[in-house]
């Protein structure tokens, strides 16, 4: 009994690890050629800081995108990122934003494991910890407290929403078509989501039926947090085409536009909207 015990847990054990890499598997690199939105005044740097200690148990890496030269102290920008995404999903954007003056951060996701109870709320505390790292110069910039945003792209942006609702210092939110996930693993939106008190833009795919612009998940965070919010809807525009080109182009409706557009246009509103909220003037 003992052995056939084992060996079922082991088959689901099994079947759960082939479950998330067909609907999350890691996909390639693949930048753009030409950046799909106007770059800023500042050239960029690139760097990894790697995290012997991670606030979940376990080493862990950020990506930091900074500006050239800007003279601080910078605002900051955290991605947080969802099931198996990867920072340079949203290469475009990183860069961008740190050409027209952010410190952008994209701490490390955890592989996808569904038997991982605790899976999002480590992704949260990567990010916190990503927070309490930047403000306390560990990154190696100095950085504007009363300028912290954070934002998210499909899963990650309700993981945006939660690393928020226990941060205090921050003061902008930025979701890039969230969408619900099946397992909350170790979170409670309903207990979370309340706590948001940070101002929210929610950028919208008008053909996107996994996060629909009306009737969907997005709907379902603004009536649970009561901070002040905008919804921008990009006609036209798919799930998928929000991140770099990937296989899993294959599970979104077909675009009416091209992922350059769509994601020029996302970056610019992002970049635009932050800056209104910062009150950065631009000459």
């Amino acid at each position: 009994m003992k052995a056939a015990y084992l060996f079922s847990a082991l088959v689901l054990i099994t079947g759960c690890g082939r479950l998330e890499q067909n609907l999350f598997p890691i996909w390639e690199e693949n930048y753009f050629e030409i950046p799909p939105a106007a770059p800023g005044p500042f050239a960029i740097e690139e760097k990894r800081v790697h995290i012997e200690d991670g606030a979940d148990g376990e080493p862990f890496g950020i990506t930091v995108f900074a500006p050239v030269d800007a003279e601080g102290p910078l605002p900051v920008f955290i991605w947080v990122m969802g099931s198996n995404v990867q920072a340079y999903y949203h290469q475009s954007l990183h860069e961008l934003l740190a050409s027209w003056g952010y410190l952008v951060l994209a701490p490390d996701t955890r592989p996808l494991l569904f038997t991982d109870l605790k899976y999002h709320s480590r992704i949260v505390l990567l990010a916190e910890q990503t927070l309490t790292l930047a403000l306390t110069g560990a990154i190696g910039h100095e950085v504007d407290v009363g300028r912290i945003a954070v934002g998210g792209y499909s899963v990650g942006g309700p993981l945006a929403a939660f690393t928020a609702a226990r941060s205090a210092p921050v003061s902008a939110i930025v979701y890039w078509a969230p969408s619900g996930s099946p397992i909350w693993q170790g979170l409670r939106p309903r207990t979370l989501y309340p706590l948001v008190n940070a101002a929210s833009l929610y950028i919208l795919g008008e053909l996107d039926d996994n996060a629909p612009a009306e009737g969907g998940y997005p709907d379902k965070m603004q009536a649970a947090m009561p901070a002040p919010f905008e919804a921008f809807v990009i006609e036209g525009a798919s799930h998928h085409q929000f991140q770099q080109p990937t296989g899993a182009d294959q599970f979104s409706n077909t675009p009416e536009i091209s992922r350059e557009t769509q994601q020029g246009i996302a970056i610019t509103k992002t970049r635009e909207w932050l800056d209104a909220q910062f009150a950065i003037i631009r000459n």
